[in-house]
């Protein structure tokens, strides 16, 4: 019987605790013990389902893996305090499964895979567990779809004003001095960013790194980070790939990724839930997040009770996923700032959104053509990416990083408009 303990009750945490209590029943093989989250009074019906069952409740992370016997952690905590928390977990043994993305910066991420020589971490990419998902990439894999050449992924996910109000680090580059870097490529979206680095790998369980990069990263809402994004890249295996993101808009783009080959293209569509191609490769199997963390979290014990030998992603699978969302940074040089022209406020229902003029035809645009944003002749796209060569200098990145992380005037000024 393996003891696990959960760090971060709410928000994804009650999916994990969802996940964990389904694997429990059903296999006898794990338990949940103890669970460590600050927020008693907000999580006061969890907190007391919980105690009923016996299941332990700390204050402190640290309290819980210093007093409680642990085989396995589950870190489903804010952005800022993955690094910090995996770290600590990894130092005492323990199995971790840590929620996407793993840290901000490249830079950590190599801290956290020195440290983890015994390979114990799963990171929480769930989506690559996704049915279509897995058709697309064995169908790569045996040559229906020829020479892969290009990869194209895009996604317009709005968000309100409550999604940025609702946490202290939401929309933020830094809390403290951690490094948050919220934005839809590196946090919503990012699965499809580490989707692409999976599928533009030949081996079955391979993520490839691109070895060359551009970026552009906007802000449409007053706020630290950026809401806006797109890049463009290419392997060392010669397939090129681009990616266009934004939380930006008032009407909902499900995120699509297009893989185009020598002999054929397929596509994911509907956040992965339909593939189409011109190969005879289909799928159409929408799965829940709940559904692919369960499957995820069977993966994550059957590598922790030895029945198999990897995680669907450990910590150097990410290692592409990382290095390209810095290299957007390093290239963007900056979070370029649009101006209020392009810009229009929208309510639904009871909630408020930025919309950014043409945000979703530029988009769909990079989908269609490969296309950067400040290619395709929008005035708000003033963008002039560097081409980035990888890997990072992790010290090099680090810098640009919290450089950018200062919170211009201009911004400073209408945050604290917002805040009146």
């Amino acid at each position: 019987m393996m003891n696990i303990g959960l760090i971060g009750a709410g928000g994804i945490g009650a999916y994990h605790l969802r996940a964990i209590d389904k694997h429990s029943v059903v296999t006898g093989e794990a338990r949940l013990v103890a669970v460590a989250d600050p927020s008693v009074e907000r999580l006061a019906a969890s907190k007391a389902e919980l105690a009923a069952r016996g299941v332990r409740w700390h204050l402190d992370y640290r309290e819980m893996l210093d007093r409680e016997d642990l085989d396995a952690v589950v870190i489903a905590t804010p952005i800022p305090f993955h690094f910090e928390m995996a770290k600590a977990c990894i130092e005492r043994g323990l199995f971790v499964q840590l929620e996407k993305p793993p840290v901000p910066l490249i830079g950590q991420l190599e801290e956290l895979i020195a440290a983890d020589a015994n390979g114990r971490v799963s990171v929480g990419f769930q989506m690559i567990s996704a049915q279509c998902t897995q058709v697309l990439k064995q169908s790569i894999i045996d040559g229906k779809l020829g020479q892969v050449q290009e990869i194209r992924a895009g996604a317009c996910w709005p968000r309100f004003d409550s999604y940025y109000s609702r946490a202290s680090w939401a929309g933020r580059m830094v809390l403290g001095d951690a490094p948050v870097f919220d934005g839809p490529a590196t946090n919503g979206l990012a699965h499809i960013i580490h989707d692409v680095m999976y599928l533009a790998a030949g081996e079955r369980d391979g993520f490839d790194t691109p070895i060359e990069m551009e970026g552009e990263i906007y802000r449409a809402r007053p706020m630290e980070s950026y809401d806006t994004a797109c890049m463009r890249g290419r392997f060392g295996s010669g397939i090129a790939f681009s990616i266009a993101v934004t939380h930006a808009t008032q009407v909902e783009l499900p995120f699509r990724i297009e893989v185009h080959g020598t002999k054929g293209w397929a596509r994911l569509s509907e956040d992965g839930a339909i593939l189409e191609s011109n190969v005879g490769v289909s799928c159409n199997h929408p799965q829940t997040t709940q559904q692919l963390l369960d499957i995820n979290y069977a993966h994550f014990m059957d590598v922790a009770c030895a029945r198999r030998e990897r995680f669907s992603t450990a910590l150097p699978d990410t290692r592409g996923y990382v290095n390209a969302t810095n290299a957007m940074l390093a290239s963007s040089g900056c979070i370029h700032e649009i101006g209020s022209s392009f810009i229009g406020r929208y309510t639904q229902g009871d909630e408020k959104g930025y919309n950014l003029t043409d945000a979703r035809s530029a988009v769909k645009e990079t989908l269609k053509s490969g296309r950067m944003f400040s290619e395709q002749g929008y005035s708000w796209a003033t963008a002039k990416p560097a081409k980035i060569t990888l890997p990072l200098d992790s010290e090099a990145t680090s810098g640009i990083f919290f450089r950018t992380a200062a919170i211009p005037p201009g911004i400073r000024v209408k945050l604290q408009k917002v805040a009146a």
